[in-house]
């Protein structure tokens, strides 16, 4: 009789943690991406890959976002890119050159922008949460369809520490769910104050 005791108090100890840990998860979930709606600005560094037929192209820059103010990416020593309202304005560094075009004639550095994956949290309705470990380190994974028509840029991955809650890389795959884009993201600041003038082409 104490040995069936025993098992059945140790079995129901052990379920105990086991919905714990479940509820922790949830809870650790839904907190990640609550930060991410409420992130008002961020400033970062990133590595970028784009994958096509024939080759792996790779650019390096940093990011700027304020949800008052638009996008900045600094490409490199090549360019500044600032997107505000439906418009992008470019400035080539090396010959001084400046000119503005419609925000849909880029359909893939805006795409590594966190900023536009806050607007899909709040409106997509296939979201998809999990949690993966990759090298030891735990992530929160969020799954997002990717709006449009192109069939190269179908869905994302964006890929969240769970220790500082900050995104480390995100993944865009194509219709076949085949990588296509990949975006590391390093000095990531959360919510830092960021000078106006960061989004003007002067």
């Amino acid at each position: 009789m104490r040995r069936k005791l025993l098992i059945v108090t140790t079995m129901f100890f052990l379920f105990f943690l086991l919905l714990s840990g479940c509820k922790n998860n949830e809870d650790k979930s839904e907190k990640i991406i609550q930060n991410f709606k409420n992130l008002d600005s961020y400033s970062c560094d990133v590595d970028m890959k784009i994958q096509n037929d024939k080759q792996t192209v790779s650019y390096k820059g940093k990011q700027f976002y304020d949800k008052r103010y638009g996008y900045r990416f600094e490409l490199e020593n090549n360019r500044i890119m600032v997107y505000k309202d439906n418009n992008i304005f470019v400035k080539d560094l090396k010959s001084g050159f400046k000119y503005s075009t419609d925000k849909s004639f880029d359909s893939v550095f805006k795409l590594s922008f966190i900023g536009e994956y806050i607007g899909l949290i709040y409106t997509n309705e296939k979201i998809k949460v999990s949690l993966k470990t990759i090298n030891n380190k735990k992530y929160e994974v969020i799954g997002l369809d990717i709006p449009g028509n192109n069939k190269n840029i179908s869905k994302a991955n964006l890929y969240i520490n769970v220790d500082n809650e900050k995104p480390e890389h995100l993944s865009i795959y194509d219709w076949k769910d085949s990588e296509k884009i990949k975006v590391e993201y390093s000095n990531f600041n959360f919510n830092t104050e960021l000078n106006k003038n960061l989004f003007v082409i002067d």
